[in-house]
């Protein structure tokens, strides 16, 4: 199995990347899980599931300078359960920018963006801003999730957006995040078929509101085996199992040796007596 990089992003509004990134890892069919935080407006795992600040992305960005071998990332993850691992970023904005500003300079190399083989590695690019430092990693990824709610006025904002991010290089697909129950604002809702038509993207899932299954998958710090009927974790798993059948490249097979030459009979020379 090869390795496979999956970003996380939105382009309006907070419609839940951060936990739908975590839930991904925790449900994706792969030993190795890491997810990163590569979002310059400061990460929230830490304070989440309780984790030091180090090892994490500012570690991570100064080892960089000096060291952009293969595997480097691993080494400055937290493990949090169920196979899954984490590099935290900085709370604080400005310290966070600042690291993934080093990250995505051209002699930090992509090393670190490769999780290794039969790993699967997850970057939550938080918001993506023209200027956000996050590009960097989203236009790496085999494919970008872009969360945006199935109302107008965040599909507007999106169908606006889309013609850049694909210029940028990323490669956009659509996760419908839910819309709060007597939360909205009354503005027209969108189904999946209708949206992808429009916007002429792929829709990958439509997730359901499921608290439960978030304060699971927070408290459980990575680990939703015990919630697994619940509809989110459901919904998620289904997509992470339908992601990494079509995503993960197969291992390269066994080439077989080449048969031996054979020396093709010469015809046979008769003399006359």
């Amino acid at each position: 199995m090869s390795p496979v990089l999956i970003a996380l992003a939105s382009v309006k509004a907070s419609p839940g990347v951060t936990t739908t990134a975590l839930a991904l890892a925790a449900l994706w069919p792969a030993p190795q899980r890491l997810v990163i935080e590569t979002d310059p407006s400061g990460g929230d795992l830490g304070a989440w599931l309780g984790l030091a600040p180090a090892p994490g992305l500012a570690t991570l960005a100064a080892a960089i300078r000096r060291d952009a071998s293969p595997g480097i990332t691993w080494r400055h993850a937290q493990a949090v359960g169920g196979g899954v691992s984490t590099v935290v970023a900085p709370a604080g904005a400005g310290q966070a920018a600042a690291c993934l500003a080093t990250l995505a300079a051209p002699q930090a190399g992509t090393a670190w963006l490769d999780p290794g083989a039969e790993a699967v590695l997850i970057a939550d690019c938080g918001r993506l801003d023209p200027r956000s430092a996050a590009f960097a990693v989203a236009a790496r990824a085999a494919l970008t999730l872009l969360l945006v709610r199935p109302r107008v006025s965040e599909l507007a904002h999106l169908a606006g957006r889309l013609p850049g991010l694909t210029r940028a290089g990323l490669r956009p697909a659509l996760l419908l995040a839910p819309v709060a129950a007597g939360g909205g604002t009354g503005e027209a809702c969108y189904p999946p078929g209708e949206i992808a038509a429009a916007l002429g993207v792929r829709v990958e899932a439509s997730l359901p509101a499921d608290p439960h299954a978030i304060a699971s998958v927070i408290r459980g710090r990575g680990v939703l085996a015990p919630s697994r009927r619940l509809p989110l974790a459901q919904a998620v798993s289904g997509l992470a199992a339908a992601l990494a059948a079509r995503l993960t490249p197969p291992a390269p097979s066994a080439v077989p040796d080449a048969p031996a030459h054979r020396v093709p009979p010469q015809p046979m020379e008769v003399t006359s007596t």
